[in-house]
Protein backbone atom coordinates (compact mmCIF):
# COMPACT_ATOMS: atom_id res chain seq x y z
CA UNK A 1 0.00 0.00 0.00
CA UNK A 2 0.84 3.52 -0.93
CA UNK A 3 0.80 5.68 2.17
CA UNK A 4 1.46 8.96 0.64
CA UNK A 5 -0.84 8.23 -1.99
CA UNK A 6 -3.92 7.29 0.59
CA UNK A 7 -3.09 10.23 2.76
CA UNK A 8 -2.90 12.58 0.11
CA UNK A 9 -5.95 11.52 -1.34
CA UNK A 10 -8.27 11.55 2.00
CA UNK A 11 -6.72 15.12 2.57
CA UNK A 12 -7.71 15.57 -0.65
CA UNK A 13 -11.54 14.26 -0.84
CA UNK A 14 -12.28 15.39 2.45
CA UNK A 15 -10.98 19.16 2.34
CA UNK A 16 -12.63 18.90 -1.22
CA UNK A 17 -16.20 17.71 0.33
CA UNK A 18 -16.11 20.84 2.77
CA UNK A 19 -14.44 23.67 0.08
CA UNK A 20 -17.02 22.53 -2.91
CA UNK A 21 -19.98 21.42 -0.58
CA UNK A 22 -20.18 24.13 1.59
CA UNK A 23 -19.61 26.67 -1.77
CA UNK A 24 -22.61 24.69 -3.66
CA UNK A 25 -24.36 24.96 0.04
CA UNK A 26 -24.02 28.69 -0.20
CA UNK A 27 -25.22 29.08 -4.11
CA UNK A 28 -28.32 26.66 -4.00
CA UNK A 29 -29.40 27.30 -0.22
CA UNK A 30 -27.85 30.06 1.61
CA UNK A 31 -27.81 32.55 -1.01
CA UNK A 32 -31.95 32.18 -2.39
CA UNK A 33 -32.65 32.25 1.16
CA UNK A 34 -31.10 35.60 1.94
CA UNK A 35 -32.32 36.88 -1.22
CA UNK A 36 -36.16 36.33 -0.35
CA UNK A 37 -35.46 37.43 3.04
CA UNK A 38 -33.88 40.99 1.76
CA UNK A 39 -33.25 42.86 5.42
CA UNK A 40 -33.39 39.72 7.55
CA UNK A 41 -31.40 37.97 5.17
CA UNK A 42 -28.78 40.14 5.50
CA UNK A 43 -28.70 39.94 8.99
CA UNK A 44 -28.45 35.91 8.14
CA UNK A 45 -25.08 36.67 5.93
CA UNK A 46 -23.69 39.29 9.11
CA UNK A 47 -24.24 36.57 11.60
CA UNK A 48 -22.83 34.09 9.21
CA UNK A 49 -19.62 35.49 8.65
CA UNK A 50 -19.66 36.65 12.51
CA UNK A 51 -20.49 33.69 14.49
CA UNK A 52 -18.78 31.21 11.82
CA UNK A 53 -15.34 30.43 11.06
CA UNK A 54 -16.11 30.55 7.39
CA UNK A 55 -13.79 32.84 6.19
CA UNK A 56 -11.01 30.83 7.70
CA UNK A 57 -12.23 27.56 7.17
CA UNK A 58 -12.71 28.20 3.09
CA UNK A 59 -8.67 29.19 2.16
CA UNK A 60 -7.77 26.49 4.49
CA UNK A 61 -10.01 23.81 2.55
CA UNK A 62 -9.11 25.19 -0.52
CA UNK A 63 -5.17 25.18 -0.18
CA UNK A 64 -5.77 21.63 1.21
CA UNK A 65 -7.31 20.28 -1.51
CA UNK A 66 -5.52 22.28 -4.14
CA UNK A 67 -2.04 21.43 -3.25
CA UNK A 68 -2.90 17.50 -2.17
CA UNK A 69 -4.38 17.74 -5.50
CA UNK A 70 -1.01 19.02 -7.46
CA UNK A 71 0.72 16.18 -5.46
CA UNK A 72 -1.48 13.58 -6.80
CA UNK A 73 -1.76 14.77 -10.25
CA UNK A 74 2.34 14.84 -9.96
CA UNK A 75 2.49 11.22 -8.67
CA UNK A 76 -0.34 10.20 -11.08
CA UNK A 77 0.86 11.54 -14.32
CA UNK A 78 4.30 10.12 -13.11
CA UNK A 79 6.13 13.50 -13.10
CA UNK A 80 3.82 15.01 -15.74
CA UNK A 81 5.17 12.46 -18.05
CA UNK A 82 3.46 13.37 -21.63
CA UNK A 83 2.32 9.97 -22.85
CA UNK A 84 0.12 9.65 -19.77
CA UNK A 85 -1.20 13.30 -19.61
CA UNK A 86 -2.35 13.12 -23.48
CA UNK A 87 -3.72 9.74 -22.82
CA UNK A 88 -8.08 10.20 -22.42
CA UNK A 89 -7.89 9.63 -18.66
CA UNK A 90 -4.82 12.34 -18.55
CA UNK A 91 -6.60 15.05 -20.35
CA UNK A 92 -9.75 14.50 -18.24
CA UNK A 93 -8.00 14.50 -15.11
CA UNK A 94 -6.23 17.71 -16.87
CA UNK A 95 -9.27 19.53 -17.09
CA UNK A 96 -10.73 18.55 -13.89
CA UNK A 97 -7.23 20.14 -12.21
CA UNK A 98 -6.75 22.87 -14.06
CA UNK A 99 -10.79 24.12 -12.97
CA UNK A 100 -9.90 22.88 -9.58
CA UNK A 101 -6.99 25.99 -9.60
CA UNK A 102 -8.90 28.09 -11.42
CA UNK A 103 -11.64 28.08 -8.52
CA UNK A 104 -9.03 28.20 -6.15
CA UNK A 105 -7.43 31.55 -7.69
CA UNK A 106 -11.00 33.01 -8.40
CA UNK A 107 -11.82 32.02 -4.69
CA UNK A 108 -8.63 34.11 -3.46
CA UNK A 109 -8.96 37.10 -5.78
CA UNK A 110 -12.67 37.48 -5.36
CA UNK A 111 -14.83 35.79 -3.25
CA UNK A 112 -12.79 35.69 -0.46
CA UNK A 113 -12.13 39.69 -0.71
CA UNK A 114 -15.40 40.12 -1.38
CA UNK A 115 -16.60 38.55 1.27
CA UNK A 116 -13.92 40.03 3.87
CA UNK A 117 -15.40 42.99 2.77
CA UNK A 118 -18.83 42.08 3.48
CA UNK A 119 -18.05 41.25 7.06
CA UNK A 120 -16.27 44.55 8.06
CA UNK A 121 -18.76 46.39 6.63
CA UNK A 122 -21.35 44.34 8.73
CA UNK A 123 -19.38 44.95 11.23
CA UNK A 124 -19.03 49.05 11.05
CA UNK A 125 -22.82 49.01 10.67
CA UNK A 126 -23.33 46.68 13.72
CA UNK A 127 -21.39 48.90 15.52
CA UNK A 128 -22.48 52.34 14.96
CA UNK A 129 -25.85 50.36 16.36
CA UNK A 130 -28.72 52.31 13.78
CA UNK A 131 -29.62 51.19 10.48
CA UNK A 132 -26.82 51.52 7.78
CA UNK A 133 -25.97 55.05 5.81
CA UNK A 134 -26.73 55.74 2.37
CA UNK A 135 -22.44 55.52 1.42
CA UNK A 136 -23.21 51.88 3.52
CA UNK A 137 -25.67 50.48 2.13
CA UNK A 138 -24.31 51.50 -1.34
CA UNK A 139 -21.22 49.76 -0.89
CA UNK A 140 -23.22 46.68 0.64
CA UNK A 141 -25.12 46.12 -2.17
CA UNK A 142 -22.48 46.62 -4.68
CA UNK A 143 -21.09 43.91 -2.48
CA UNK A 144 -24.07 41.66 -2.43
CA UNK A 145 -24.06 42.59 -6.22
CA UNK A 146 -19.93 40.98 -7.23
CA UNK A 147 -20.82 38.05 -4.72
CA UNK A 148 -23.51 37.44 -6.53
CA UNK A 149 -22.20 37.49 -10.48
CA UNK A 150 -19.52 35.46 -8.67
CA UNK A 151 -21.94 32.33 -8.62
CA UNK A 152 -21.84 31.67 -11.48
CA UNK A 153 -18.60 30.68 -12.44
CA UNK A 154 -17.46 29.46 -9.03
CA UNK A 155 -20.38 26.81 -9.55
CA UNK A 156 -19.28 26.40 -13.31
CA UNK A 157 -15.81 25.50 -12.02
CA UNK A 158 -15.67 23.37 -9.72
CA UNK A 159 -18.98 20.95 -11.06
CA UNK A 160 -16.04 20.75 -13.60
CA UNK A 161 -13.50 19.95 -11.51
CA UNK A 162 -15.71 17.10 -9.60
CA UNK A 163 -16.82 15.75 -12.51
CA UNK A 164 -13.24 15.61 -13.97
CA UNK A 165 -11.64 14.08 -10.64
CA UNK A 166 -14.24 11.71 -10.76
CA UNK A 167 -14.65 10.74 -14.25
CA UNK A 168 -10.71 10.30 -14.86
CA UNK A 169 -10.09 7.19 -13.43
CA UNK A 170 -12.66 5.60 -15.34
CA UNK A 171 -11.56 6.69 -19.10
Amino acid sequence: MDEYMVVLRLIHIFAGIVWVGFAWFMTFVITPTVRASRQDGQAITRNLFKHSRLLNVMPVTSLLTTVSGLLLYYRISDHFNSDWMSSTAGVVLSIGSVAGIAEFLFGGTVIRPTGNSLAKLGAEIERQGGPPSESQLSQLHALQERMGKSELPSTVLTIVAVIGMAAARYM
